[in-house]
C-alpha cells in the first residue's frame, strides 16, 4: 500500500480487516484452517497500523514474537519477507516457553500458552507490548487482543484497559471492528499482569 497517504492508506487497512471478517469458508481447494491462520497473520499485521506503540519504542526493527508454535508463523514469516511495518524491517521471533519471552512490539500467544497470560505479565511487567491471544476469554483475562470465532467469522476482542496499562493507543477504527470486552482480572487496571 506504498503511497497512499495516511487516511487513504488507515481506510485501505480497514477494508482489508473487514474482509477478513467474512465467513471461513473453505474454496479454491484452500484448507479452512490453513485459511483461518492466513487470516490471523493478516490481522496479526495489521493490528500494526492501527497501534500507537509509547515513544520509546518507535526506533529500530518491529519485533513480533510468537510465544509457542503456529502455523501463523509461516504465514507471517511470508508477509515480512515482502512488507514492512511502517518503514521499519519486520522480525518474527519464536519464544518456545514464557520464560524465553523478551520485549517485542507485538507477542502472539498461542493457545498452548494461554493459561500462562498472567505470569508472562507479571514478568514483563509494563513494557509497550500489544498482547494478542487466541484462546477464549483471552481478553478479560488481559490480553490486549483476541481472536474470536463468531458463526463462523473470524473476529477479535479488545480489552482496552490493557491496552492503557500498556502504554498503547489503539485507533478508533480498530475499535469500531472489535468486540470490546472489559478485564476480569480482579484488584489489577486491566493488562497482562
Amino acid at each position: 500500500m506504498k503511497g497512499l497517504t495516511g487516511g487513504l492508506h488507515r481506510a485501505a487497512c480497514a477494508l482489508a480487516l473487514c474482509g477478513c471478517l467474512f465467513a471461513l469458508n473453505p474454496a479454491h481447494g484452500v484448507d479452512s484452517d490453513d485459511r483461518l491462520n492466513r487470516f490471523k497473520a493478516v490481522f496479526l499485521y495489521h493490528f500494526i497500523d492501527y497501534v500507537q506503540w509509547p515513544p520509546d519504542r518507535a526506533a529500530g526493527a518491529f519485533k513480533l514474537g510468537i510465544l509457542g508454535t503456529s502455523p501463523v508463523e509461516f504465514a507471517l514469516r511470508e508477509i515480512s519477507q515482502k512488507k514492512n511495518a511502517g518503514g521499519r524491517p519486520l522480525q518474527i521471533e519464536v519464544f518456545s516457553s514464557a520464560k524465553e519471552v523478551i520485549p517485542c512490539h507485538l507477542l502472539f500467544v498461542t493457545p498452548k500458552f494461554s493459561s500462562q497470560m498472567g505470569d508472562l505479565g507479571r514478568r514483563l511487567g509494563k513494557q509497550g507490548m500489544l498482547v494478542v491471544a487466541d484462546a477464549p476469554e483471552m481478553a478479560a483475562q488481559g490480553a490486549s487482543i483476541n481472536f474470536v470465532l463468531k458463526k463462523g467469522k473470524l473476529k477479535f476482542e479488545v480489552n482496552r484497559e490493557s491496552l492503557e496499562w500498556a502504554g498503547i493507543k489503539a485507533s478508533a477504527q480498530l475499535l469500531k471492528l472489535a468486540i470490546l470486552v472489559p478485564s476480569t482480572t480482579a484488584g489489577d487496571a486491566g493488562g497482562v499482569h
